[in-house]
């Protein structure tokens, strides 16, 4: 049958008419482009730069009034007419100076119902936009990031298809699919006509492939509406068949349920039909973890807030949102979180393409008084189901949660989700993301539980208390296992979750800061300015330290990468943990600038770790080694139970589990193989316990330990730093060893002397920033009010002959975690611009000091070698015995010949207090604790 909808597009010329920012009072009319905002066309003042997140080049905020002329056909008369835009803020529609109603859904089509107000013949609409006014002035949805300026930006305009629709009287309103288990699909159908008249006829049902072949077709349904009824429900099932596969991330196959309407309205015979989007899945709880169609399956997560940096606002075209996911999929993640925002519908049909499963939110952020106001409370409620009705029939869409880290009614949020269970039971719901996070509890009637602890009270007067976290890493930089734990393979989250009788998922996960690769700044070619990039890249310069930035960046990268690495895995050897969301895999722009990502603010890598190294530990199947440590010495035995995190689409028949070691020179130094009939799906596998006894060395060696799943692709592998078991850390004749730059060191270096200065055991030099492993979390300007040092690893010469028997990478690895948890770090801001320390502290990007742990400098005649870690009180452990010995190596050697002459003063004034930049904290650190 012929399509009885007709549809007039009306992307193209409009005419803006904007209030006057310069002259108050005065209006300015300009003919833009739609869909598109008035920042794309430059319209609107231009703000001062901010120094928290993105500046838009041009802010227009108030009314703006969007106007064309449209000319309705003759064979439109007597149908029923809808006005729609696909995105916007709250409007006013006008048509021939007549207003004909209001639309504020922010998540959703606005459509308008124009029957009765446009005859055939031209006439005049005018679209109202208000961004600024309404519910737009709500602190709860400006917070979002459907509408802040940290992320999406508060744009002025109109997205995506802008259309006149008629269809006939008696229609097809709305189709909503139940697919269940077995694959049986059961639905309804709303069949809609105007008040007055009557109409009967039938309703036809089939299901087609993405070919277009028709794999089912049912049978009639017979329908009547008398006079006085505008709506009835037609409930239908489409039985289970072998023809129909299921939907999931392995396998996302997509179909399309077509209806098809026949009947009379007014004795008049009338015809519709309805196509929409169905994916054969279930997705539901088993327990404490997640099922896809009976299987489980282990959320690997993204957070996503809308950081689309050329344009300000999410793109409305599938293919954009293809890539986007393409992206994330390549690097193992199978899950999105929308924090605080619902994306347009070609998100969800892209993620129907790809196998993505999303978890949209309402666009709500109220960390206090969340749903208390009835205003409010009607329009989140009224905007829940307007997002299920439009997006519910995606197989993609199988969690909704009601925003970010809320507080406030509990009964209204559970209420919600009682009733939202109710009209869609075919998905998961969840009270929020977060929420109630300042005491840790169990989120009501949630489905799951999305949280950062589960057990703990926020409190920043309790830094040091721990609470159940189950993310590695917290604003306090005395919580979290990565920087408090000495680093193993062993730590998992079973203690944290037990007791918990609902799936748990780590919230907000990772948080790693990385220095920014200013490069990144030459990208920002549409609607946003990286003012507070630039400002950095500044700052950068003053330091001292731009010539270093890619150095500091890839550096501070690879550490971030270490820590991702270690949440990840932690959440994948827990037994029942349902996954994680990380924070995130991209940079987010606001509060400050967190450059957290592994990718910039566009998705583009950064160039730190490829795919294919990310997905050795976060894909479907991920070996594991829970290594005892990482840090061994000759004779020792090295231990590590050998495990298999199977989430992939079945058992894993016949495998075998194949170790080796293997030397920095690649040669094989032991092997090993664990067999097995099958590794089944849906959880964490034990291929057993091994050990490898480590034979004796004659110098520090760097291992790695390669696992992998035999006849597959899946392989993970974990770096060792073996030392010999018996080294010569006596001091040489030649060298002098202190621990306070007093008149003692002095006169040494007066008369000539090689002096290597460490502090007294437990004592430090200096007022610079105090040890830590892990790189600061999120970025220092929101979480400083917690004192953490604020730093961002290290940098190391690696090929510096002090280095020598110190095998290392340019950045932190784990054979570090304990060294730089004792040192101090030494300010060389007052050095010459082009001096290095030897060991480099990178410093947060907001403050950027140069800082040192070891250094040189010849100073009266002598040489000095600073290392201000507390080695004597770690004498117990190899790693600080190695690195004093190839300290005092170097000291004793002809190749210490430092290039930089100090004078005893300055020498002097590196040890001395002094005050560290004063960066200011971000208010919206006050919404923590």
């Amino acid at each position: 049958m012929m399509n009885s909808r007709q549809i007039i597009g009306l992307n193209g010329s409009w005419s803006a008419t904007l209030e006057d920012w310069n002259e108050p009072g005065k209006t300015i009319s300009r003919e833009i482009t739609l869909p598109g905002t008035l920042d794309e066309h430059g319209l609107g003042p231009v703000p001062s730069a901010s120094s928290e997140h993105l500046t838009r080049k041009h802010a227009y905020e108030g009314r703006a009034r969007y106007e064309r002329r449209v000319m309705i056909p003759e064979e439109w008369r007597d149908k029923v007419l809808f006005f729609g835009m696909e995105r916007t803020r709250g409007t006013e529609l006008w048509i021939d100076g007549i207003q004909a109603g209001s639309c504020n859904t922010l998540s959703t089509p606005q459509l308008y119902n124009v029957t009765g107000y446009l005859d055939p013949g031209q006439h005049v609409l005018s679209v109202v936009v208000d961004n600024a006014s309404g519910i737009m002035s709500w602190k709860s949805i400006r917070n979002s990031h459907m509408a802040t300026d940290h992320t999406q930006t508060n744009w002025n305009g109109i997205l995506g298809d802008i259309e006149l629709t008629a269809v006939e009287p008696l229609r097809i309103g709305q189709i909503r699919l139940y697919p269940q288990r077995g694959g049986e699909v059961r639905g309804k159908a709303v069949i809609s006509k105007p008040a007055d008249g009557t109409a009967e006829g039938r309703l036809s049902l089939s299901i087609l492939d993405s070919a277009g072949s028709k794999l089912y077709v049912g049978g009639e349904i017979p329908f009547r509406l008398e006079a006085g009824s505008c709506d009835r429900e037609i409930p239908f099932i489409i039985p289970a068949s072998d023809a129909l596969e299921y939907w999931d991330e392995f396998n996302p196959v997509q179909y399309t349920v077509h209806a098809v309407l026949e009947g009379t309205y007014r004795e008049q015979a009338t015809a519709d039909e309805l196509t929409v989007p169905l994916g054969i899945r279930t997705f539901g709880v088993a327990g404490t973890q997640f099922e896809v169609n009976g299987r489980t399956t282990f959320l690997r997560g993204k957070h996503d807030a809308c950081v689309f940096p050329l344009t300000g606002y999410a793109p409305m075209e599938k293919e954009s949102w293809l890539e986007v996911f393409r992206t994330a999929k390549a690097y193992g993640i199978n899950h999105y979180r929308f924090h605080s925002w619902c994306p347009p519908r070609a998100a969800f049909e892209a993620a129907d393409q790809s196998g993505m499963y999303l978890q949209p939110e309402l666009p709500f952020w109220d960390p206090g008084t969340a749903f208390q106001n009835d205003e409010e409370w009607q329009y989140f409620s009224e905007e829940t189901f307007r997002i299920i009705e439009a997006y519910g029939n995606h197989p993609s869409f199988v969690m909704f949660a009601w925003g970010n880290e809320l507080a406030g009614s509990m009964e209204r949020m559970e209420a919600l989700v009682e009733k939202a269970r109710s009209w869609d039971p075919g998905k998961l719901y969840a009270i929020g993301s977060n929420n109630f996070f300042l005491h840790a509890g169990l989120p009501g009637n949630s489905d799951y539980w999305t949280t950062f602890w589960t057990e703990g009270s926020w409190n920043v007067k309790k830094a040091g208390y721990g609470g159940k976290h189950v993310r590695g890493a917290t604003p306090h930089p005395t919580r979290g296992f990565i920087n408090n734990s000495p680093p193993s393979g062993r730590k998992d989250y079973r203690e944290e979750i037990r007791g918990v009788s609902l799936p748990v998922i780590g919230h907000e996960v990772g948080q790693y800061q990385v220095y920014p690769d200013f490069r990144e700044i030459d990208k920002y070619q549409g609607v946003l300015k990286p003012e507070h990039l630039i400002r950095f890249r500044s700052l950068s310069v003053s330091s001292g330290l731009l010539e270093q930035a890619d150095n500091l960046h890839a550096a501070s990268g690879r550490l971030a990468a270490l820590c991702y690495r270690e949440e990840i895995e932690a959440a994948l050897r827990t037994p029942g943990m349902a996954g994680f969301q990380l924070l995130d895999l991209q940079d987010f722009p606001g509060q400050g600038g967190a450059f957290v990502g592994m990718l910039d603010a566009f998705m583009e890598p950064k160039g730190i770790i490829t795919p294919e190294e990310w997905r050795r530990f976060c894909s479907e199947v991920v070996p594991l080694a829970r290594l005892h440590r990482y840090v061994w010495t000759e004779g020792e035995s090295i231990l590590w139970q050998a495990e298999i995190a199977n989430y992939g689409p079945e058992p894993l028949t016949d495998a075998a589990v194949i170790w080796s070691i293997t030397g920095a020179d690649g040669g094989q130094i032991g092997e090993g193989r664990l067999t097995a009939d099958a590794i089944p799906q849906g959880g964490l596998w034990s291929a057993g316990e091994c050990e490898f006894r480590i034979p004796a060395i004659s110098k520090a060696e760097k291992w790695t330990l390669q696992l992998s799943i035999e006849g597959t692709a899946y392989n993970n592998e974990y770096s060792l730093w073996i030392y010999p078991d018996l080294l010569d850390i006596s001091i040489p004749a030649s060298v002098v060893v202190a621990d306070a730059f007093d008149e003692n060191t002095r006169r040494e270096l007066r008369s000539g002397r090689t002096v290597l200065l460490i502090p007294p055991a437990q004592g430090s030099f200096g007022s610079g920033p105090e040890g830590t492993f892990i790189p600061d979390f999120w970025c220092f300007p929101m979480f400083k009010k917690y004192g953490p040092p604020g730093t961002l690893g290290l940098y190391c010469d690696r090929d510096h002959p002090a280095l020598e028997a110190f095998p290392t990478a340019a950045h932190a690895q784990w054979q570090w975690w304990h060294l730089m948890r004792h040192y101090r770090a030494i300010v060389l801001d007052d050095s010459a611009a082009d001096y290095r320390p030897i060991v480099q502290v990178i410093d947060n990007v907001a403050r950027q000091h140069k800082l040192g742990i070891v250094f040189e400098a010849k100073v009266s005649g002598g040489k000095l070698l600073v290392c201000s870690i507390d080695l004597w009180s770690q004498m117990d452990r190899p790693e600080a015995r190695q690195l004093l010995h190839s300290l005092l190596n170097y000291c004793s050697s002809d190749r210490f010949t430092p290039g930089a002459e100090w004078t005893e003063d300055f020498t002097e004034s590196l040890f001395a207090a002094k005050e560290m930049s004063v960066v200011a904290g971000n208010p919206n650190a006050d919404n923590y604790g």
